[in-house]
């Protein structure tokens, strides 16, 4: 528990009580948070880390909630979101400039409407731009001829960011390295990126709407978009696991093993996608942890093939 020189809120600053994981999260599971702060500046983001540093309290950056599982026994430090003040986007010629906070599918509007490709792919991934640029997220996406895979590292050309210390600190694309789902951003928080992206004519422009189209409907008909999840739970195997399989990705590895459906408590494998873990509403972030570890125990002892997870599981 927190001292009575760490329980009280910091005069000047935005941060509150009463805050949950589950009510900031996709999966919506989770305890309750002891600070929730949510920074209305550069400058109060600056000072939040003072603070944070100088009370020694722990510290977790949440984004839009996707891609996390949280315990139920909640965090007793801070947690550092950032809000409406870092929800921002603009174009400079042929760069997209936006905020930490900016919601993807926001970013693939606003691109196409300034007849701007190779963004198509964010149109359906439900992050913030900071917390997918930490991470490294990806989809499937459209090059102008075919579809194909592509993340945020393929376009990014520069990001603005703070280290825990509060200090800012601007990176190139070539200080960071990349690779699946995973950068070496390591504790730095994203507050600014900047993306060079393609130049479309008029017709181009309106075969990568369509091709947005195609995307978002293909997502609606292939993963379990109404319900609660936190995004695909494990890294698709390597190839050679995949040729071992005779599968193409976990999803079908999972549905191959006849792993959909499987469930425990209120969190079960969706039957639309098997790398999906839904909750029904009743169930904790325990139960979604104790699913994962037995899918993956089945998994390994009926192929040999240790799945990775992607998704993030808290602990504290």
């Amino acid at each position: 528990m927190l001292d009575s020189t760490t329980a009280c809120t910091p005069p000047g600053l935005n941060w509150k009580s009463g805050e949950s994981f589950a009510r900031h999260t996709t999966m919506r599971v989770g305890g309750p948070i002891r600070f929730w702060a949510e920074p209305a500046s550069l400058d109060d983001l600056a000072s939040t880390l003072r603070e944070v540093q100088k009370r020694g309290l722990p510290l977790q950056v949440l984004g839009a909630g996707s891609n996390v599982v949280a315990p139920q026994s909640g965090f007793e430090g801070v947690v550092l979101h950032l809000g409406a003040a870092f929800d921002w986007a603009r174009v400079e010629g042929s760069h997209l400039v936006t905020g930490g906070a900016t919601f993807l599918p926001k970013l693939t509007k606003i691109t196409l409407g300034h007849r701007l490709g190779n963004f198509e792919w964010t149109c359906g991934v439900p992050g913030s731009a900071g917390g997918s640029i930490w991470g490294n997220a990806g989809a499937r996406g459209f090059n102008g001829h075919d579809f194909e895979s592509r993340d945020c590292a393929a376009d990014l050309h520069s990001l603005l960011a703070f280290d825990r210390s509060g200090h800012r600190v601007e990176l190139q694309r070539k200080d960071i390295e990349f690779s699946y789902r995973k950068s070496s951003l390591g504790e730095l928080i994203v507050v600014e990126a900047r993306f060079a992206l393609k130049p479309l004519s008029e017709a181009q422009a309106r075969r990568h709407t369509e091709a947005k189209n195609e995307l978002l409907a293909r997502r609606r008909e292939t993963q379990p978009v109404n319900v609660p999840s936190a995004g695909c739970i494990w890294k698709n195997p390597n190839r050679e696991a995949c040729e071992a399989t005779g599968c193409r990705g976990t999803g079908e590895l999972l549905e191959k093993l006849r792993l959909k459906g499987l469930s425990f408590g209120g969190a079960r494998i969706s039957e639309v996608h098997g790398n999906f873990i839904v909750s029904d509403g009743s169930g904790s972030g325990d139960d979604v942890r104790v699913l994962a570890s037995e899918v993956e125990r089945q998994v390994l002892q009926k192929t040999g093939v240790h799945l990775e997870r992607e998704v993030r599981f808290w602990e504290f």
